[in-house]
């Protein structure tokens, strides 16, 4: 195929800025609009595909540690932590005037915390995860079934933190409150259980449990760091902050081609390929939309013309969708405080210097790994003929005046479900207003029926418990019901459904379609809570979920229309490094994943180096040659088979034989991985899970299987083990078992073992290594297979206990121990030190470099 020269890349770019009026921009395959949960979810799923490239937009400033943010405390200065990294911080931070520059500004009409950050709201908030009941999206008719909910939204939490114990010494802090109101519920029937467990969150009426959140080790593991760590050192991926976005832009017949920011200072443009994902929140993603030229009719008419909005009046003409920004709810609350004899309030913004000196001095223990609340309840009942989700909040301190009582706590009672909705628009003098229709806080008299009922149920089972309501002048239902009445309802931040997706054609207020496309756009998708119906359990959990689904649509589109990139495949990119000479040509490209294509279509290109000159280019090469350091370079070689690995056979099993799998979005990483696994001799991929290399001991039979890529590895590692003794036992000796379904796999398994230098499998119970401190006496055994380690494969890394290598995450992967991930770190490029906690049975959390050490009881950590 014949490559454009250089110069006439350069040409057909700068004369299509040039009919934008805007300057030069780049190309992505994913732009995604906003760096909260949703958007961030969905840029780390898509971008684990080398060949996709993906730009986040945020508005705001960078945040926690792991996005480059720098505002840290004082107490915490010089440990590698802002304050977004602290749970305690959360009631400081929010509603503080030093912090508005955190907050998004452009609503014109309610002064909210919303944030405007890496991160979004989730870098702010108090962090509180909850699963949502199965039964939730088929009620709303969302279009995915919840057997798919549940399965991604597991694999989220494969990546971040979720506990309620968030301190690093198991103990919970503050528990006053906890206890009285406990108490309480229990006289009215209710039971005590874990709340994200599945049978908890599919029976939660009438149950209350220890609040969770998405906190890990001490810290906050939200999205910025859970999701944003993972991805933030590869090549295809890229985060502006400070990057605010005004519209989107669009040719003919719905098709996005890029978006424009900053004020039309700035744009980024769509490969033929590439999709929009919406993720700028509920109350901005129709602020975009609507700039953009997509809304109902009468806001369109409002703006046309009007300075300030030229992407309403695009040549592509003008989007109806009349649901957008339409259909906004959010939780109803009020806040309940009471005093009690035996509470002892915490009033986290006195920051008190007790509890940040134990949280920085003794291993992030104590009340400020915690954001705040302490107890969750739930209740659901009928009002009216409407079935109402009703929920309690318990708080450490007094809400409004009385925050400074030493006595007081406060349960902030909430309708999750409403029915009251509100629409978000411009008035008339082209301001953007949350509530520019409607009334979302008790907007129905049912509504405030609902929480007039549960508010004088909760104060009345807490008032025979011994607390005093000090909320209103008495306790009675009529004063409990004029005070809800005169509550005009508080701003709860749980936002959603001005654009929501349904699996119904037949939904006339649905704004986005069962592919969660905004409606009369073929490539631009909702990533946010926009896209919820309905209200249920705070969204947070669910918008992680919805940036999951979201890109899984995306990923679909492109490969739909273009593919996964490139006929020709490259090694992996080696970052921060240059190959010397032997260029051919050069050619302009946003990422360095976007070389590949371009040198395998170009003649001679053998090899490439990308750095950021330019606003990224493509050094093609005719070899390799010679490499030096260069930091921000990266460079890889084109390769027609997997490099070190036989011509992959396509459509091609090689069965069992099995000795470990590892996570890879194409074959082309498998040779690697199997060259970095000890016993690895050949390896099968197939697209399990996101993509999966099985790595074999030899090739052995091969079936066809659709899909599936096999190869076999020449210069794999040399196995860590002596030749398997087949039909013999080593009796006796052992020191644990484990799983698998062939013997090769039992070497790495006694590897990761500290105390294990020998093993026996056999076929018990599908497959069993039997893990032993010695060969031990050998006895004949049918079937039995057994090997020793090698004298040469004890060397792994060294290790400390209790220790915690803060920061700088690539990745995640299971292990019982933290010896196993000596092995695991290794065969992840990048990979130079890790993490082992007991999370989710055993997990290696890998990381870039060693960073700042912390204590961490249980914790073990290496370094490779």
């Amino acid at each position: 195929m014949r490559v454009l020269s250089p110069r006439l890349w350069v040409s057909v770019l700068l004369a299509f800025a040039s009919a934008a009026s805007i300057g030069d921009a780049q190309t992505y395959d994913a732009i995604v609009v906003g760096s909260g949960p949703g958007g961030l979810v969905a840029a780390e799923y898509l971008s684990r595909d080398p060949t996709v490239s993906v730009l986040i937009l945020e508005a705001g400033p960078k945040s926690l540690a792991a996005t480059g943010g720098t505002d840290t405390p004082d107490y915490a200065q010089g440990r590698g932590l802002t304050k977004f990294d602290i749970p305690g911080e959360y009631d400081v931070t929010i509603y503080n005037s030093a912090n508005e520059q955190y907050r998004v500004d452009w609503i014109s009409d309610s002064y909210m915390w919303l944030g405007k950050l890496v991160g979004g709201c989730s870098s702010i908030n108090a962090a509180l995860y909850f699963r949502p009941p199965d039964s939730y999206v088929t009620q709303m008719q969302w279009p995915f079934p919840a057997s798919q909910m549940v399965t991604k939204m597991n694999e989220n939490e494969q990546l971040h933190g979720h506990t309620d114990r968030p301190s690093t010494d198991n103990q919970w802090y503050t528990q006053e409150g906890y206890n009285i109101v406990s108490k309480a519920f229990l006289a009215q029937g209710y039971s005590e259980r874990t709340i994200n467990d599945a049978a908890s969150r599919n029976s939660k009426s009438k149950t209350f449990g220890h609040a969770p959140f998405t906190f890990k080790n001490g810290k906050r593991d939200t999205p910025a760091n859970a999701f944003w760590g993972p991805m933030s050192t590869r090549s295809n991926v890229k985060l502006l902050t400070g990057a605010k976005v005004d519209y989107v832009l669009r040719a003919s017949g719905g098709k996005a081609t890029g978006v424009v920011y900053n004020g039309g200072s700035a744009q980024a443009l769509l490969t033929s390929r590439g999709a929009v994902l919406m993720a700028a929140g509920a109350l901005s993603t129709p602020k975009v939309l609507i700039q953009s030229g997509i809304g109902p009719s009468a806001q369109l008419n409002l703006l046309n013309g009007r300075s300030g909005f030229p992407g309403v009046t695009q040549a592509a003409g003008w989007v109806t969708n009349a649901n957008l920004g339409r259909n906004l709810f959010d939780t109803n609350v009020v806040f309940a405080s009471f005093s009690h004899p035996q509470m002892a309030s915490f009033q986290y913004k006195n920051r008190p210097s007790w509890a940040t000196n134990q949280y920085m001095n003794q291993g992030f223990t104590g009340p400020w790994t915690s954001s705040g609340p302490t107890l969750i309840s739930y209740e659901n009942y009928d009002v009216q003929g409407r079935t109402y989700q009703f929920q309690s909040t318990a708080l450490t301190n007094g809400f409004g005046q009385f925050y400074g009582r030493s006595d007081a706590f406060t349960l902030a009672l909430y309708v999750n479900n409403p029915e009251s909705r509100a629409a978000s628009g411009f008035d008339s003098a082209g301001n953007w207003k949350a509530f520019n229709e409607g009334d979302a806080y008790f907007g129905t008299a049912r509504d405030l029926a609902a929480m007039q009922s549960y508010a004088t149920k909760v104060v009345s089972a807490m008032v025979a418990q011994g607390s005093t309501f000090l909320s209103a002048s008495g306790s009675d239902a009529t004063t409990v019901s004029n005070w809800v009445a005169s509550n005009d309802g508080f701003i709860t931040h749980h936002f959603g459904g001005s654009c929501y997706a349904s699996s119904n054609a037949g939904d006339s207020k649905r704004c986005a379609d069962e592919k969660l496309r905004v409606l009369g756009m073929n490539n631009v998708f909702v990533a946010d809570a926009a896209a919820m119906r309905d209200g249920t359990v705070n969204p947070y959990g669910f918008i992680m979920y919805i940036g999951r689904e979201a890109a899984d649509q995306v990923k679909s589109y492109v490969a739909a229309n273009g593919g996964g990139g490139s006929t020709g495949s490259c090694s992996s990119l080696e970052s921060g490094v240059n190959y010397i000479g032997n260029d051919v040509s050069n050619a302009l490209s946003g990422t360095a994943s976007g070389c590949c294509a371009i040198c395998a279509d170009a003649n001679g290109c053998k090899a490439f180096t990308w750095t950021a000159y330019n606003g990224g280019t493509c050094w093609l090469k005719s070899g390799k040659g010679m490499t030096e350091n260069q930091s921000g370079a990266s460079s890889a070689v084109l390769q027609t088979s997997t490099s070190g690995c036989s011509t992959v056979e396509d459509n091609m099993d090689y069965t069992g034989k099995d000795v470990a799998n590892k996570p890879s979005a194409s074959a082309d990483g498998c040779c690697s991985l199997c060259k970095a696994t000890g016993g690895c001799g050949a390896f099968t991929w197939t697209d399990y899970s996101g993509g999966t290399c099985w790595l074999k001991s030899s090739k052995g039979s091969g079936v066809a299987k659709s899909g599936a890529k096999s190869a076999v590895v020449s210069g794999g590692t040399t196995s860590a083990c002596t030749a398997i003794e087949e039909g013999v036992d080593y009796s006796g000796t052992d020191v644990g078992n484990a799983l698998s379904s062939a013997a090769e796999g039992c070497c790495a398994l006694c590897q990761s073992k500290t105390d294990c230098k020998a093993y026996t499998w056999t076929g018990y119970n599908g497959g069993t290594c039997w893990l032993k401190s010695s060969k031990g006496t050998s006895t004949p055994s049918i079937g039995a297979r057994s090997a020793q380690l090698s004298s040469s494969s004890t060397a792994t890394c060294t290790l400390v206990n209790n220790v915690d290598y803060y920061g700088n995450d690539l990745s995640s992967a299971l292990s019982s121990s933290g010896a196993g991930c000596c092995d695991i770190c290794r065969a992840n490029t990048g990979c130079k030190a890790f993490t082992w906690t007991a999370q989710g049975g055993g997990t290696c959390w890998l990381k870039k470099l060693q960073g700042t050490s912390s204590p961490l009881a249980g914790a073990v950590s290496g370094i490779i």
